[in-house]
């Protein structure tokens, strides 16, 4: 006798599979809803290269003081000074979320669906660069990333505090509105 024993199509367990993979990623995402703490009481941010004695990656507590700005990891503490920093740049950026789980993951998925789910596990972020002389007068610089809306912020700390900005901290406006007039 044959054995017509029906195999699921692949077609349909790599919808199921995308389903699964769409629905899990949530979990994998990291939320932040940091853009409302105050930068005086710190600013979780990582730093991403630049700073003496700290290693890249290293995930730690920015905060801008009247002394300059400091960058506290567990076990030690940088400070760079207000009259050192010669520029201070922010930018928006994105990263991608989930880690090696979410990669692994996305291999699995068939036909090209891990492409889509890559859609869905990237997460907004602030990065914050800083110009800075050491006391030997070299030009150093120093990258740090943080939750949005948090490097503006502590740019503006800084320049009230004294530092140097080419570009001035963005100011609280409202949308710019079409006058009405015609295009020719």
């Amino acid at each position: 006798m044959l054995n017509h024993a029906r195999r699921p199509r692949s077609g349909l367990c790599a919808f199921f599979v995308l389903l699964l993979s769409l629905c899990s990623a949530g979990l994998f995402a990291q939320t932040s809803d940091a853009a409302g703490a105050s930068a005086t009481a710190g600013v979780p941010a990582i730093h991403v290269l630049g700073l003496e004695g700290v290693k890249r990656n290293h995930h730690g507590t920015l905060t801008a003081q009247g002394s300059g700005l400091n960058f506290a990891v567990k076990g030690a503490n940088t400070s760079i000074t207000i009259a050192s920093i010669q520029d201070v740049f922010t930018s928006e950026d994105s990263h991608q979320t989930g880690g090696k789980v979410l990669t692994v993951a996305k291999m699995g998925v068939p036909y090209g669906g891990g492409r889509v789910l890559s859609l869905f596990s990237k997460e907004k972020i602030d990065s914050l660069t800083l110009e800075y002389r050491d006391a030997n007068g070299a030009l150093h610089g120093a990258i740090f990333s943080m939750p949005v809306g948090q490097a503006e912020v502590l740019k503006k700390q800084l320049v009230a505090l004294g530092a140097h900005a080419s570009i001035p901290p963005a100011e609280s406006q409202p949308a710019a509105s079409d006058s009405g007039g015609t295009k020719q």
